[in-house]
C-alpha cells in the first residue's frame, strides 16, 4: 500500500492519508501539497468562501456567521451535499496566525466531531507546504468506517489539488 501512495504522491505531489482514531469513532485525516505561490496568496485563497465550491468536493455553500473585530477568528458554515446521502451542514470556529496557521474546531451542525489546523510553510522556492490535520468523525453512522475513511481521502486529494489550481490561478 505505501509503494502505492507513494507513486500517488510522485505524480499528483499531494499526500493524502486517512487513519482510524484509536481514540475514539472518528478517523484522522492527513494531506500535504507544496503550491509555487506565496503564503500570504494561499492563506487568502483557504479563506475565500466565494471559492469553496470550486475546491472541495461537494460543497453546496460556505458563509461567516460571526467574526472578530481583528480578524483573529470566525465562525462558518459549511453546507455539503455528497451524492447518495443527505445533505451535511457544519458550523466551525478557526482562529487564525496570519499567513502561518488556522486552527479549526466544530461548534454545531452535523458533524459532531472536527478539529485540526492548517499550516502553511514557505519553501525555499518561496513557495508555499501546506499541511492539513483534521480528527473528524463521519456524520453518517451506517456506512462502514472504511468506505468513509476511502472516500475523505479521495475528497482531500481533489481538495489539495484544488487549492493548488486556485492559489496559481490567484498569483497570475
Amino acid at each position: 500500500m505505501w509503494a502505492v501512495l507513494f507513486i500517488a504522491v510522485a505524480a499528483t505531489g499531494v499526500f493524502a492519508e486517512v487513519s482510524h482514531d484509536p481514540g475514539g469513532t472518528a478517523g484522522i485525516v492527513r494531506g500535504r501539497v507544496d503550491i509555487e505561490a506565496p503564503p500570504a496568496v494561499v492563506w487568502n485563497v483557504i479563506l475565500d468562501c466565494k471559492r469553496a465550491r470550486r475546491m472541495a468536493p461537494n460543497v453546496q455553500s460556505c458563509k461567516v456567521l460571526d467574526r472578530a473585530a481583528d480578524g483573529s477568528w470566525d465562525v462558518r458554515e459549511m453546507v455539503v451535499a455528497p451524492p447518495l446521502v443527505p445533505k451535511v451542514r457544519s458550523v466551525f470556529k478557526s482562529s487564525y496566525e496570519p499567513v502561518r496557521r488556522i486552527t479549526f474546531k466544530c461548534t454545531g451542525g452535523d458533524v459532531k466531531v472536527c478539529e485540526g489546523e492548517w499550516r502553511l510553510t514557505v519553501l525555499p522556492s518561496g513557495g508555499t507546504r501546506v499541511s492539513y490535520t483534521n480528527r473528524a468523525a463521519s456524520p453518517y453512522p451506517a456506512i462502514p468506517a472504511s468506505l468513509t475513511r476511502e472516500a475523505m481521502r479521495g475528497d482531500m486529494v481533489r481538495a489539495l489539488k484544488a487549492l493548488r489550481r486556485e492559489c496559481l490561478a490567484a498569483a497570475r
